[in-house]
């Protein structure tokens, strides 16, 4: 299954890639110093990792029991590239078979970091969107934080479920484990 593909590209991720550096200067105050000690993370060195991993599980063949052979990953493209109908996003990944009917559209994948949840509606809105319009299958949200911002931002997440909506999968990166969990809500 394609969630447990994104968990395993996520846990073999490899960490030096990620971390963002600390550099740490004398002459800084003390307050500062104990915030540039704290891990620094961003969502984009996780994608182009992520991406990588995923490229690297492709190459192996490994995916090809979870998609066809002639399906693609493509990272976040200029949204000027391509005019989609109805339709002014692009998301992080897209998994489907380029240049073909909409019908043949299989994941799209989205990464926000923990501590930036409160933006996670125009995440949420984005998949629908794909999934309304363009028929994408699987709507992935890779949610990137610590163990507690992961547990703030799934108590929010969880607000926004609906029965009626359409069904989002949500992979939980831990970056204190260096594990992916995963769950589903319905939202609008």
């Amino acid at each position: 299954m394609i969630v447990n593909a994104v968990k395993l590209c996520l846990e073999n991720m490899n960490k030096k890639f990620v971390d963002l550096s600390r550099l740490k200067f004398d002459e800084l105050d003390n307050r500062l110093k104990e915030t540039l000690k704290k891990q620094k993370i961003q969502e984009r060195p996780f994608a182009y990792e992520f991406y990588h991993q995923f490229r690297k599980l492709w190459d192996s063949g490994s995916i090809l029991g979870i998609v066809s052979a002639d399906v693609v990953i493509q990272a976040e493209v200029n949204k000027t590239y391509q005019e989609i109908p109805h339709l002014k996003k692009i998301p992080d990944f897209l998994l489907h078979k380029p240049n073909v009917p909409y019908e043949k559209n299989f994941a799209v994948i989205e990464f926000k970091m923990a501590s930036n949840i409160d933006e996670i509606e125009k995440d949420f809105n984005k998949l629908v969107a794909f999934k309304k319009i363009l028929g994408y299958k699987y709507l992935i949200e890779i949610i990137i934080g610590k163990e507690n911002s992961l547990k703030t931002a799934k108590e929010k997440i969880r607000r926004l479920n609906n029965s009626n909506g359409e069904e989002i999968i949500l992979i939980e990166f831990n970056t204190d484990s260096w594990k992916a969990n995963d769950y589903k809500i319905k939202y609008k």
